[in-house]
């Protein structure tokens, strides 16, 4: 295969790879209900591990929660070689894990 000649051989590949990067899917707005189930931010990042649904699969990381309301929890996670990402989850998704 040739190169991209827009962007070159090494960028194009990290773009290409930033595109096709897997993205953890969350609750909708509704389901949150925020307005009914109000937000709770966690003072310090508390260490957990969480069910977390991508459209290829589920996997279960550790993570930390940095929010919740009275049915759900706000994990931030960070996919190997991946941005940090931010995804609310059922609460009955998470638990705590000891810190490492």
């Amino acid at each position: 295969m040739g190169e991209n000649k827009r962007y070159g051989g090494a960028i194009g590949r990290e773009i290409e790879e930033a595109v096709v990067r897997p993205r953890p899917i969350g609750l909708s707005d509704a389901e949150l209900d925020l307005a009914h189930h109000p937000m709770t931010e966690a003072d310090a990042p508390i260490a957990v591990r969480a069910y977390v649904r991508f459209h290829e699969s589920v996997i279960r990381p550790d993570c930390e929660a940095i929010g919740w309301t009275d049915r759900a929890v706000k994990i931030r996670l960070m996919i190997r070689n991946g941005p940090v990402s931010e995804v609310w989850v059922w609460a009955s998704a998470v638990e705590r894990r000891e810190h490492p």
